[in-house]
């Protein structure tokens, strides 16, 4: 029985994949050729300029190096916090609760001669101003 005949069901052709081409292969040398030049460039003049530096400034190199790499995993998790999906629900979403003020009770009012009838009228002599009160702000020039 053949199975030229046989509908495919959706399943595909069996066998191998196809073979890369020759340029691709060429091409996935040459990527791996040119990142090993670069990485022993790179090498090589770091330890040409290292043995040239002063510890002061072998210092400072390795301070920049330590502090970059201890800013990355705070970044990606920054990146990861703002890049979730619109779906995910968050925990400040949502209607704002209700504001409530709460005001203390109304103090009576200190009776006064002039609204109580329990108490001397308070008088001022004729002819005398009220006397202008004065205040020293702190840190003033005189």
């Amino acid at each position: 029985m053949s199975m030229e005949g046989m509908p495919p069901y959706g399943y595909g052709s069996y066998g191998p994949p196809p073979a890369p081409s020759l340029e691709s292969r060429v091409a996935k040398r040459l990527g791996v050729v040119l990142l090993i030049f670069t990485a022993a460039f790179g090498l090589t003049l770091a330890v040409m300029v290292g043995q040239r530096l002063s510890d002061q400034a072998m210092a400072v190199i390795a301070g920049a190096v330590c502090g970059v790499a201890a800013s990355i995993p705070p970044s990606l998790l920054i990146i990861w916090v703002t890049r979730r999906k619109p779906g995910t629900p968050q925990a400040w979403a949502g209607p704002y609760p209700p504001v409530v003020v709460v005001q203390p009770p109304a103090m009576p009012a200190v009776p006064t001669g002039a609204t109580d009838p329990r108490y001397p009228p308070t008088l001022m002599p004729a002819g005398v101003a009220p006397m202008q009160r004065e205040f020293v702000v702190v840190g003033e020039d005189d």
